[in-house]
Protein backbone atom coordinates (compact mmCIF):
# COMPACT_ATOMS: atom_id res chain seq x y z
CA UNK A 1 0.00 0.00 0.00
CA UNK A 2 1.34 3.50 -1.12
CA UNK A 3 0.35 6.34 1.55
CA UNK A 4 0.28 9.50 -0.23
CA UNK A 5 -1.26 11.03 2.57
CA UNK A 6 -2.02 9.57 5.97
CA UNK A 7 -3.05 11.73 8.82
CA UNK A 8 -3.12 15.52 9.76
CA UNK A 9 -4.62 17.41 11.81
CA UNK A 10 -6.67 20.68 11.06
CA UNK A 11 -6.28 24.24 13.95
CA UNK A 12 -9.04 26.71 13.27
CA UNK A 13 -8.75 29.86 14.63
CA UNK A 14 -11.58 30.19 17.69
CA UNK A 15 -11.94 26.39 18.14
CA UNK A 16 -10.27 24.67 21.56
CA UNK A 17 -10.74 21.36 19.89
CA UNK A 18 -8.72 20.01 16.56
CA UNK A 19 -10.43 17.92 14.17
CA UNK A 20 -8.68 14.76 13.17
CA UNK A 21 -9.29 13.36 9.78
CA UNK A 22 -7.40 10.51 8.11
CA UNK A 23 -6.90 10.41 4.24
CA UNK A 24 -5.29 7.08 2.96
CA UNK A 25 -4.78 6.08 -0.87
CA UNK A 26 -4.07 2.50 -1.70
CA UNK A 27 -1.50 1.42 -4.66
CA UNK A 28 -2.42 2.18 -8.21
CA UNK A 29 -3.81 -1.10 -9.97
CA UNK A 30 -4.83 -2.70 -13.40
CA UNK A 31 -8.42 -3.45 -14.72
CA UNK A 32 -8.64 -7.11 -15.07
CA UNK A 33 -10.28 -8.67 -16.96
CA UNK A 34 -8.84 -6.84 -19.95
CA UNK A 35 -10.99 -4.10 -21.23
CA UNK A 36 -13.31 -3.70 -17.85
CA UNK A 37 -14.23 -0.45 -15.79
CA UNK A 38 -15.06 -0.26 -12.27
CA UNK A 39 -18.16 1.30 -12.43
CA UNK A 40 -19.60 1.77 -8.46
CA UNK A 41 -18.47 1.28 -5.46
CA UNK A 42 -21.20 -1.06 -3.69
CA UNK A 43 -20.59 -0.66 0.21
CA UNK A 44 -18.46 -2.09 2.81
CA UNK A 45 -17.88 -3.15 5.94
CA UNK A 46 -15.22 -3.31 8.64
CA UNK A 47 -12.68 -5.41 6.98
CA UNK A 48 -13.95 -5.19 3.06
CA UNK A 49 -15.10 -2.80 0.18
CA UNK A 50 -17.35 -3.82 -2.44
CA UNK A 51 -17.24 -2.51 -6.30
CA UNK A 52 -19.23 -3.44 -9.06
CA UNK A 53 -17.01 -3.78 -12.69
CA UNK A 54 -18.29 -4.09 -16.11
CA UNK A 55 -16.77 -5.90 -19.36
CA UNK A 56 -18.40 -4.40 -22.69
CA UNK A 57 -18.02 -7.20 -25.34
CA UNK A 58 -18.47 -4.79 -28.29
CA UNK A 59 -21.63 -5.25 -30.22
CA UNK A 60 -24.24 -8.00 -30.58
CA UNK A 61 -22.80 -9.14 -26.86
CA UNK A 62 -24.06 -8.91 -23.32
CA UNK A 63 -22.17 -7.06 -20.97
CA UNK A 64 -20.05 -9.15 -17.76
CA UNK A 65 -20.44 -8.05 -14.58
CA UNK A 66 -18.29 -8.75 -11.52
CA UNK A 67 -17.92 -7.93 -8.28
CA UNK A 68 -15.17 -7.04 -6.95
CA UNK A 69 -13.73 -7.38 -2.97
CA UNK A 70 -11.12 -5.11 -1.92
CA UNK A 71 -9.48 -5.09 1.28
CA UNK A 72 -10.54 -2.22 3.36
CA UNK A 73 -7.24 -1.84 5.40
CA UNK A 74 -4.51 -2.06 1.84
CA UNK A 75 -7.43 -1.29 0.07
CA UNK A 76 -5.75 -3.81 -2.59
CA UNK A 77 -8.01 -6.34 -4.87
CA UNK A 78 -8.89 -9.46 -3.47
CA UNK A 79 -10.93 -11.45 -5.65
CA UNK A 80 -13.13 -10.63 -8.83
CA UNK A 81 -16.46 -13.06 -9.56
CA UNK A 82 -18.78 -12.42 -12.43
CA UNK A 83 -22.52 -12.52 -12.43
CA UNK A 84 -24.47 -13.21 -15.09
CA UNK A 85 -28.00 -11.89 -15.75
CA UNK A 86 -30.85 -14.02 -15.58
CA UNK A 87 -31.17 -15.52 -18.78
CA UNK A 88 -33.56 -14.83 -21.41
CA UNK A 89 -34.81 -17.21 -24.35
CA UNK A 90 -36.85 -14.71 -26.27
CA UNK A 91 -34.95 -14.55 -29.81
CA UNK A 92 -33.99 -11.02 -30.89
CA UNK A 93 -35.78 -9.94 -34.09
CA UNK A 94 -33.48 -9.55 -37.64
CA UNK A 95 -34.18 -5.70 -37.27
CA UNK A 96 -32.40 -5.95 -33.69
CA UNK A 97 -29.60 -7.94 -34.79
CA UNK A 98 -28.93 -6.13 -38.05
CA UNK A 99 -29.47 -2.62 -37.21
CA UNK A 100 -29.30 -2.57 -33.45
CA UNK A 101 -26.26 -5.14 -33.68
CA UNK A 102 -28.19 -7.03 -30.78
CA UNK A 103 -27.01 -10.49 -29.54
CA UNK A 104 -28.37 -13.96 -30.80
CA UNK A 105 -31.50 -13.67 -27.74
CA UNK A 106 -32.41 -10.44 -25.48
CA UNK A 107 -30.78 -9.35 -22.89
CA UNK A 108 -31.70 -8.17 -18.99
CA UNK A 109 -30.10 -4.68 -18.24
CA UNK A 110 -29.13 -4.02 -14.28
CA UNK A 111 -31.53 -1.36 -12.87
CA UNK A 112 -29.46 -1.61 -9.69
CA UNK A 113 -27.24 -3.25 -7.07
CA UNK A 114 -27.39 -2.72 -3.67
CA UNK A 115 -25.54 -4.19 -0.64
CA UNK A 116 -27.22 -5.30 2.18
CA UNK A 117 -26.04 -7.14 6.13
CA UNK A 118 -23.84 -9.50 4.04
CA UNK A 119 -25.68 -9.66 0.42
CA UNK A 120 -25.65 -8.41 -2.82
CA UNK A 121 -29.29 -7.54 -4.03
CA UNK A 122 -29.09 -7.30 -7.71
CA UNK A 123 -32.27 -5.70 -9.64
CA UNK A 124 -32.04 -6.47 -13.17
CA UNK A 125 -35.30 -6.03 -16.11
CA UNK A 126 -36.22 -7.45 -19.17
CA UNK A 127 -38.07 -6.23 -21.76
CA UNK A 128 -40.23 -8.95 -23.68
CA UNK A 129 -41.33 -7.94 -26.66
CA UNK A 130 -43.50 -11.28 -27.43
CA UNK A 131 -45.25 -10.65 -25.01
CA UNK A 132 -45.16 -6.80 -24.71
CA UNK A 133 -43.93 -6.34 -21.30
CA UNK A 134 -41.25 -5.26 -19.33
CA UNK A 135 -39.98 -7.44 -16.12
CA UNK A 136 -37.96 -6.79 -13.13
CA UNK A 137 -36.21 -9.18 -11.23
CA UNK A 138 -33.70 -9.42 -8.26
CA UNK A 139 -31.44 -12.05 -7.49
CA UNK A 140 -28.89 -12.29 -4.38
CA UNK A 141 -25.19 -12.67 -4.15
CA UNK A 142 -23.43 -13.33 -0.81
CA UNK A 143 -20.23 -12.11 -0.23
CA UNK A 144 -18.03 -14.82 -1.06
CA UNK A 145 -19.73 -14.80 -4.34
CA UNK A 146 -22.50 -17.52 -4.33
CA UNK A 147 -25.00 -17.07 -6.31
CA UNK A 148 -29.05 -17.72 -4.89
CA UNK A 149 -30.40 -19.57 -8.25
CA UNK A 150 -33.93 -18.46 -6.96
CA UNK A 151 -34.98 -15.46 -9.73
CA UNK A 152 -37.35 -13.42 -7.51
CA UNK A 153 -40.00 -11.06 -10.04
CA UNK A 154 -40.65 -8.10 -8.18
CA UNK A 155 -42.50 -6.12 -10.83
CA UNK A 156 -44.10 -5.73 -14.32
CA UNK A 157 -45.28 -3.31 -16.88
CA UNK A 158 -47.72 -3.56 -20.03
CA UNK A 159 -45.77 -1.64 -22.67
CA UNK A 160 -46.47 -2.49 -26.51
CA UNK A 161 -43.09 -0.84 -27.42
CA UNK A 162 -39.22 -1.25 -27.04
CA UNK A 163 -39.03 2.62 -27.60
CA UNK A 164 -42.12 3.33 -24.40
CA UNK A 165 -41.72 0.59 -21.85
CA UNK A 166 -42.11 2.62 -18.73
CA UNK A 167 -39.42 3.22 -16.30
CA UNK A 168 -38.71 0.91 -12.80
CA UNK A 169 -37.30 2.99 -9.44
CA UNK A 170 -35.28 0.61 -6.95
CA UNK A 171 -35.04 2.86 -3.28
CA UNK A 172 -33.48 1.95 -0.17
CA UNK A 173 -35.60 2.92 3.13
CA UNK A 174 -34.04 5.07 5.34
CA UNK A 175 -33.14 2.72 8.51
CA UNK A 176 -32.22 -0.08 5.49
CA UNK A 177 -34.99 -2.38 6.05
CA UNK A 178 -37.59 -2.22 3.23
CA UNK A 179 -36.87 -1.55 -0.55
CA UNK A 180 -39.31 0.35 -2.76
CA UNK A 181 -40.13 -0.98 -5.82
CA UNK A 182 -42.33 1.51 -8.33
CA UNK A 183 -42.73 2.06 -11.73
CA UNK A 184 -44.18 4.61 -13.96
CA UNK A 185 -46.71 3.84 -16.67
CA UNK A 186 -45.55 4.45 -20.40
CA UNK A 187 -46.38 7.48 -21.61
CA UNK A 188 -49.68 8.64 -23.64
CA UNK A 189 -51.41 4.81 -22.63
CA UNK A 190 -53.75 6.48 -20.26
CA UNK A 191 -55.34 9.82 -19.98
CA UNK A 192 -54.15 10.71 -16.33
CA UNK A 193 -51.03 9.86 -14.16
CA UNK A 194 -50.38 5.84 -13.42
CA UNK A 195 -47.58 4.94 -11.37
CA UNK A 196 -46.95 2.04 -9.08
CA UNK A 197 -45.52 1.34 -5.66
CA UNK A 198 -44.73 -2.42 -4.00
CA UNK A 199 -42.78 -2.06 -0.24
CA UNK A 200 -40.59 -5.80 0.11
CA UNK A 201 -39.00 -6.89 3.01
CA UNK A 202 -35.13 -6.94 3.62
CA UNK A 203 -35.61 -10.89 2.88
CA UNK A 204 -37.86 -9.83 -0.19
CA UNK A 205 -41.41 -11.08 0.72
CA UNK A 206 -44.34 -8.58 0.00
CA UNK A 207 -44.92 -5.47 2.44
CA UNK A 208 -47.66 -3.60 0.69
CA UNK A 209 -48.32 -2.57 -3.08
CA UNK A 210 -50.39 0.19 -3.99
CA UNK A 211 -51.30 1.42 -7.47
CA UNK A 212 -52.05 5.24 -8.06
CA UNK A 213 -53.68 7.19 -10.48
CA UNK A 214 -53.78 10.91 -10.11
CA UNK A 215 -56.06 13.58 -12.10
CA UNK A 216 -52.78 14.62 -13.94
CA UNK A 217 -51.63 14.01 -17.15
CA UNK A 218 -48.70 11.94 -17.60
CA UNK A 219 -46.70 14.51 -19.71
CA UNK A 220 -47.06 16.85 -16.58
CA UNK A 221 -46.81 14.94 -13.65
CA UNK A 222 -42.40 14.53 -13.18
CA UNK A 223 -41.49 12.53 -10.04
CA UNK A 224 -38.37 13.99 -8.67
CA UNK A 225 -37.56 11.95 -5.19
CA UNK A 226 -38.84 9.15 -3.18
CA UNK A 227 -38.69 8.75 0.38
CA UNK A 228 -39.74 5.65 2.64
CA UNK A 229 -39.56 5.68 6.14
CA UNK A 230 -39.38 2.96 8.79
CA UNK A 231 -43.35 2.55 9.36
CA UNK A 232 -43.56 2.13 5.72
CA UNK A 233 -44.87 5.17 5.00
CA UNK A 234 -44.11 6.99 1.28
CA UNK A 235 -43.32 10.30 0.62
CA UNK A 236 -43.26 11.38 -3.28
CA UNK A 237 -41.59 14.82 -4.81
CA UNK A 238 -43.17 15.90 -7.86
CA UNK A 239 -43.32 18.71 -9.79
CA UNK A 240 -46.50 19.61 -11.74
CA UNK A 241 -46.80 21.56 -14.64
CA UNK A 242 -49.59 23.80 -15.08
CA UNK A 243 -52.47 23.68 -17.96
CA UNK A 244 -51.26 26.43 -20.31
CA UNK A 245 -54.95 28.14 -19.27
CA UNK A 246 -54.08 28.30 -15.83
CA UNK A 247 -50.61 29.98 -15.93
CA UNK A 248 -50.34 33.39 -15.34
CA UNK A 249 -47.71 35.69 -17.07
CA UNK A 250 -44.39 36.25 -15.46
CA UNK A 251 -45.43 33.21 -12.65
CA UNK A 252 -44.22 29.77 -12.19
CA UNK A 253 -45.54 27.44 -15.19
CA UNK A 254 -45.02 24.39 -12.38
CA UNK A 255 -45.71 23.53 -8.93
CA UNK A 256 -44.59 21.12 -6.43
CA UNK A 257 -46.07 18.76 -4.40
CA UNK A 258 -45.43 15.93 -1.95
CA UNK A 259 -48.03 12.97 -1.78
CA UNK A 260 -48.04 10.85 1.24
CA UNK A 261 -48.90 7.76 1.08
CA UNK A 262 -50.13 6.52 5.05
CA UNK A 263 -50.30 2.40 4.73
CA UNK A 264 -51.70 1.74 7.88
CA UNK A 265 -54.19 3.43 7.34
CA UNK A 266 -54.41 3.52 3.41
CA UNK A 267 -54.67 7.21 3.14
CA UNK A 268 -53.23 9.46 0.61
CA UNK A 269 -52.31 12.67 0.98
CA UNK A 270 -51.03 15.93 -1.18
CA UNK A 271 -49.07 18.78 0.36
CA UNK A 272 -48.67 21.35 -2.41
CA UNK A 273 -45.16 23.21 -1.83
CA UNK A 274 -46.57 27.22 -2.42
CA UNK A 275 -44.63 30.41 -2.03
CA UNK A 276 -46.94 32.43 -3.75
CA UNK A 277 -45.39 34.19 -6.88
CA UNK A 278 -42.07 33.05 -6.08
CA UNK A 279 -40.36 30.04 -8.57
CA UNK A 280 -38.70 26.89 -6.79
CA UNK A 281 -36.28 26.54 -8.76
CA UNK A 282 -34.43 24.02 -6.50
CA UNK A 283 -35.69 21.56 -4.05
CA UNK A 284 -34.74 18.56 -2.36
CA UNK A 285 -36.80 16.40 0.82
CA UNK A 286 -35.79 13.79 3.17
CA UNK A 287 -36.87 12.10 6.56
CA UNK A 288 -34.78 13.08 9.39
CA UNK A 289 -34.87 11.29 12.71
CA UNK A 290 -37.78 11.63 13.82
CA UNK A 291 -39.35 10.36 10.93
CA UNK A 292 -40.49 14.13 9.96
CA UNK A 293 -40.18 14.98 6.67
CA UNK A 294 -38.28 18.04 5.44
CA UNK A 295 -37.77 19.93 2.23
CA UNK A 296 -35.49 22.64 1.70
CA UNK A 297 -34.35 24.85 -1.63
CA UNK A 298 -33.94 27.61 -3.37
CA UNK A 299 -37.04 30.03 -4.52
CA UNK A 300 -36.33 32.73 -7.72
CA UNK A 301 -38.03 36.15 -8.03
CA UNK A 302 -37.53 36.09 -11.71
CA UNK A 303 -36.96 32.58 -13.24
CA UNK A 304 -36.73 28.94 -12.74
CA UNK A 305 -33.31 28.61 -12.78
CA UNK A 306 -31.91 31.55 -10.86
CA UNK A 307 -31.58 31.68 -6.98
CA UNK A 308 -32.68 34.81 -4.68
CA UNK A 309 -33.20 32.73 -1.84
CA UNK A 310 -33.43 29.80 0.39
CA UNK A 311 -36.94 27.87 2.13
CA UNK A 312 -37.39 25.40 4.52
CA UNK A 313 -40.63 23.03 5.31
CA UNK A 314 -41.48 20.40 7.53
CA UNK A 315 -43.93 18.09 7.58
CA UNK A 316 -44.80 16.81 11.34
CA UNK A 317 -44.74 13.03 11.70
CA UNK A 318 -47.15 12.36 14.29
CA UNK A 319 -50.19 15.30 12.91
CA UNK A 320 -48.75 14.51 9.47
CA UNK A 321 -49.36 18.62 8.89
CA UNK A 322 -46.55 21.04 7.61
CA UNK A 323 -44.97 22.21 11.04
CA UNK A 324 -42.56 24.74 10.41
CA UNK A 325 -42.24 27.40 7.11
CA UNK A 326 -39.53 29.67 6.37
CA UNK A 327 -38.00 31.40 3.35
CA UNK A 328 -34.53 33.44 3.86
CA UNK A 329 -33.78 36.26 0.93
CA UNK A 330 -30.32 36.41 0.37
CA UNK A 331 -28.31 39.55 1.71
CA UNK A 332 -26.36 42.02 -0.10
CA UNK A 333 -23.46 41.13 1.29
CA UNK A 334 -23.83 37.49 0.24
CA UNK A 335 -24.70 38.62 -3.10
CA UNK A 336 -21.47 40.30 -3.69
CA UNK A 337 -19.28 37.60 -3.02
CA UNK A 338 -20.53 36.26 -6.81
CA UNK A 339 -20.96 39.21 -8.70
CA UNK A 340 -20.51 43.09 -8.58
CA UNK A 341 -22.49 45.30 -5.83
CA UNK A 342 -23.81 46.94 -9.73
CA UNK A 343 -25.23 43.67 -10.18
CA UNK A 344 -26.59 43.07 -7.32
CA UNK A 345 -28.53 46.79 -6.95
CA UNK A 346 -30.07 45.75 -10.38
CA UNK A 347 -31.73 42.60 -8.70
CA UNK A 348 -29.63 40.11 -10.49
CA UNK A 349 -29.42 36.89 -8.57
CA UNK A 350 -27.48 33.47 -8.64
CA UNK A 351 -28.03 31.00 -10.98
CA UNK A 352 -27.56 27.22 -11.50
CA UNK A 353 -26.89 25.88 -8.51
CA UNK A 354 -27.87 22.11 -8.34
CA UNK A 355 -28.71 20.90 -4.67
CA UNK A 356 -26.62 17.93 -3.90
CA UNK A 357 -26.83 16.94 -0.13
CA UNK A 358 -29.28 17.66 2.46
CA UNK A 359 -27.80 16.81 6.19
CA UNK A 360 -30.30 16.62 8.60
CA UNK A 361 -29.47 16.40 12.28
CA UNK A 362 -30.49 14.94 15.03
CA UNK A 363 -31.36 18.16 17.12
CA UNK A 364 -33.50 18.75 13.97
CA UNK A 365 -31.30 21.05 12.20
CA UNK A 366 -30.11 20.77 8.77
CA UNK A 367 -27.19 21.66 6.45
CA UNK A 368 -27.90 22.10 2.41
CA UNK A 369 -25.23 21.87 0.07
CA UNK A 370 -25.41 22.86 -3.31
CA UNK A 371 -23.12 23.72 -6.59
CA UNK A 372 -22.90 26.19 -9.53
CA UNK A 373 -23.45 23.49 -12.77
CA UNK A 374 -24.06 24.47 -16.41
CA UNK A 375 -23.20 23.39 -19.64
CA UNK A 376 -22.49 25.45 -22.72
CA UNK A 377 -22.61 23.85 -26.68
CA UNK A 378 -20.46 25.86 -28.83
CA UNK A 379 -20.26 25.27 -32.15
CA UNK A 380 -17.82 26.12 -35.21
CA UNK A 381 -18.50 26.32 -38.65
CA UNK A 382 -15.95 25.36 -41.23
CA UNK A 383 -16.69 26.92 -44.44
CA UNK A 384 -14.18 24.86 -46.66
CA UNK A 385 -16.34 21.65 -45.63
CA UNK A 386 -19.76 23.71 -45.02
CA UNK A 387 -20.04 21.82 -41.87
CA UNK A 388 -20.63 22.68 -38.03
CA UNK A 389 -18.73 21.01 -35.19
CA UNK A 390 -19.38 21.21 -31.97
CA UNK A 391 -17.29 21.88 -28.56
CA UNK A 392 -19.32 20.80 -25.06
CA UNK A 393 -18.38 23.12 -22.17
CA UNK A 394 -18.71 21.83 -18.35
CA UNK A 395 -18.40 24.36 -15.64
CA UNK A 396 -18.59 23.01 -11.81
CA UNK A 397 -17.97 26.38 -9.67
CA UNK A 398 -18.59 27.49 -6.43
CA UNK A 399 -20.52 25.76 -3.62
CA UNK A 400 -22.71 26.94 -1.16
CA UNK A 401 -23.45 25.67 1.94
CA UNK A 402 -26.52 27.24 3.83
CA UNK A 403 -27.35 25.99 7.87
CA UNK A 404 -30.96 25.71 9.35
CA UNK A 405 -31.87 25.70 12.76
CA UNK A 406 -35.05 23.31 13.69
CA UNK A 407 -37.19 26.26 12.86
CA UNK A 408 -35.94 26.18 9.36
CA UNK A 409 -34.27 29.71 10.28
CA UNK A 410 -31.25 30.28 7.98
CA UNK A 411 -28.14 29.94 10.40
CA UNK A 412 -25.37 29.86 7.70
CA UNK A 413 -24.20 31.21 4.44
CA UNK A 414 -20.74 30.31 3.24
CA UNK A 415 -19.56 30.21 -0.35
CA UNK A 416 -16.43 27.94 -0.86
CA UNK A 417 -14.70 29.12 -4.20
CA UNK A 418 -13.79 26.55 -6.94
CA UNK A 419 -13.97 27.07 -10.83
CA UNK A 420 -13.76 23.86 -12.88
CA UNK A 421 -14.14 24.52 -16.52
CA UNK A 422 -13.21 21.09 -19.12
CA UNK A 423 -14.30 20.41 -22.47
CA UNK A 424 -15.77 17.72 -24.38
CA UNK A 425 -14.66 15.47 -21.51
CA UNK A 426 -18.48 15.34 -19.30
CA UNK A 427 -16.98 16.57 -16.18
CA UNK A 428 -15.65 13.16 -14.76
CA UNK A 429 -13.28 15.03 -12.59
CA UNK A 430 -15.11 17.74 -11.85
CA UNK A 431 -17.74 18.58 -8.89
CA UNK A 432 -16.63 17.45 -5.39
CA UNK A 433 -17.02 14.87 -2.37
CA UNK A 434 -18.54 15.76 0.60
CA UNK A 435 -17.19 13.86 3.78
CA UNK A 436 -19.42 14.88 6.81
CA UNK A 437 -18.08 15.37 9.97
CA UNK A 438 -21.08 16.44 11.53
CA UNK A 439 -19.55 19.32 13.11
CA UNK A 440 -16.62 19.27 11.13
CA UNK A 441 -17.54 19.37 6.81
CA UNK A 442 -14.96 18.57 4.17
CA UNK A 443 -15.17 19.28 0.76
CA UNK A 444 -12.33 17.40 -1.59
CA UNK A 445 -11.97 18.33 -5.13
CA UNK A 446 -9.62 18.66 -8.08
CA UNK A 447 -8.14 22.22 -8.36
CA UNK A 448 -5.74 24.36 -9.99
CA UNK A 449 -2.55 24.15 -8.47
CA UNK A 450 -1.82 27.69 -8.47
CA UNK A 451 -4.79 28.48 -6.04
CA UNK A 452 -2.07 26.79 -3.46
CA UNK A 453 -0.19 29.85 -3.44
CA UNK A 454 -3.30 32.01 -2.83
CA UNK A 455 -4.66 33.49 0.86
CA UNK A 456 -7.72 32.34 1.57
CA UNK A 457 -8.93 35.57 1.71
CA UNK A 458 -7.81 36.03 -1.96
CA UNK A 459 -9.52 32.94 -2.55
CA UNK A 460 -12.93 34.06 -0.94
CA UNK A 461 -13.34 36.90 -3.07
CA UNK A 462 -13.14 34.74 -6.42
CA UNK A 463 -9.42 35.44 -7.14
CA UNK A 464 -9.49 31.27 -8.28
CA UNK A 465 -7.63 29.75 -11.17
CA UNK A 466 -9.91 27.44 -13.65
CA UNK A 467 -8.83 23.74 -13.31
CA UNK A 468 -9.43 22.74 -16.82
CA UNK A 469 -6.70 19.87 -17.56
CA UNK A 470 -6.84 17.12 -14.59
CA UNK A 471 -4.16 15.44 -15.32
CA UNK A 472 -2.42 18.43 -13.87
CA UNK A 473 -4.13 19.21 -11.31
CA UNK A 474 -3.75 18.66 -6.97
CA UNK A 475 -6.70 17.35 -5.50
CA UNK A 476 -7.51 19.84 -2.21
CA UNK A 477 -9.30 19.64 1.23
CA UNK A 478 -11.31 22.45 1.87
CA UNK A 479 -12.57 21.48 5.74
CA UNK A 480 -15.32 23.85 7.09
CA UNK A 481 -16.48 24.05 10.68
CA UNK A 482 -20.41 25.49 11.43
CA UNK A 483 -19.22 28.80 11.85
CA UNK A 484 -18.06 29.18 8.63
CA UNK A 485 -14.32 28.74 9.07
CA UNK A 486 -12.60 27.47 6.92
CA UNK A 487 -8.62 25.94 5.93
CA UNK A 488 -7.06 24.08 2.73
CA UNK A 489 -5.04 21.30 2.19
CA UNK A 490 -3.60 19.61 -0.75
CA UNK A 491 -3.86 15.65 -0.60
CA UNK A 492 -2.47 14.48 -3.39
CA UNK A 493 -0.97 15.83 -7.10
CA UNK A 494 -2.51 14.14 -10.15
CA UNK A 495 0.11 15.20 -12.28
CA UNK A 496 2.81 13.10 -9.57
CA UNK A 497 5.75 10.81 -11.03
CA UNK A 498 4.51 7.22 -12.02
CA UNK A 499 0.82 8.30 -10.94
CA UNK A 500 -2.12 7.48 -14.12
CA UNK A 501 -4.61 7.70 -12.18
CA UNK A 502 -6.85 10.94 -11.73
CA UNK A 503 -9.36 11.60 -8.67
CA UNK A 504 -12.97 11.24 -9.82
CA UNK A 505 -15.10 12.85 -7.41
CA UNK A 506 -18.72 11.27 -8.51
CA UNK A 507 -17.61 8.35 -7.56
CA UNK A 508 -17.63 7.42 -3.49
CA UNK A 509 -19.26 5.60 -0.84
CA UNK A 510 -20.13 5.60 2.49
CA UNK A 511 -18.84 2.00 3.77
CA UNK A 512 -19.71 2.68 7.39
CA UNK A 513 -21.11 5.62 9.59
CA UNK A 514 -16.91 6.89 9.54
CA UNK A 515 -15.39 5.47 6.47
CA UNK A 516 -15.74 6.60 3.15
CA UNK A 517 -14.16 5.07 -0.49
CA UNK A 518 -12.95 7.32 -3.16
CA UNK A 519 -11.87 6.42 -6.56
CA UNK A 520 -9.34 7.77 -8.72
CA UNK A 521 -8.48 6.07 -12.56
CA UNK A 522 -7.59 6.73 -16.33
CA UNK A 523 -8.10 4.41 -18.33
CA UNK A 524 -7.24 0.91 -17.19
CA UNK A 525 -5.32 2.28 -14.10
CA UNK A 526 -7.14 3.24 -11.04
CA UNK A 527 -6.55 3.38 -7.08
CA UNK A 528 -9.00 3.49 -4.03
CA UNK A 529 -9.18 5.62 -1.38
CA UNK A 530 -10.38 5.76 1.64
CA UNK A 531 -11.41 8.60 4.55
CA UNK A 532 -11.71 8.19 7.98
CA UNK A 533 -13.11 10.34 9.99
Amino acid sequence: MKNFFLFFVLLFAGTETPAQIDVTWGGQQTASPKNSLLENILGGDDTHVYALKVKSNGSGDANRYYIDTYSKKSLGLISTTAYNLPVQTERSSFWEQFFMHAGKFRTSQIEKVIYLNGKFFVFSSFYSRNKQMNYAYVQTISEKGQLNPEIHPVDSIVADSKRNTGLFKIVLSADKKHFLVSHTEPLDMYPFERFSCKILNEDLSPFWKKDFELPYKDKQFHIAKYCLDSAGNLFILVNIDKDKENQARNKPAYRYSIFAYFCKRDQLREYTIDLGDKYISEITCDLNAAGDLICAGFYSKNSESSQAGTFFLKIDKTSTEVAERNIHEFDKDFLMEFMTERKVDKGKELYNFDIHYLLLRDDGSAVMIAEQYFMDIVSYYNPASRSYSYAYHYYYNDIIVVGFDPKGQTTLLKKISKYQHTVNDGGPYSSFVLVDGKDMLHFIYNDNPDNSHRSESEIAHGHVENMNNPGRSVVVMVSMDMKGNTQRTQLLDNHARKNKCWFRPKMNKNITEKDLILFSGTGKYYRLGRVTL
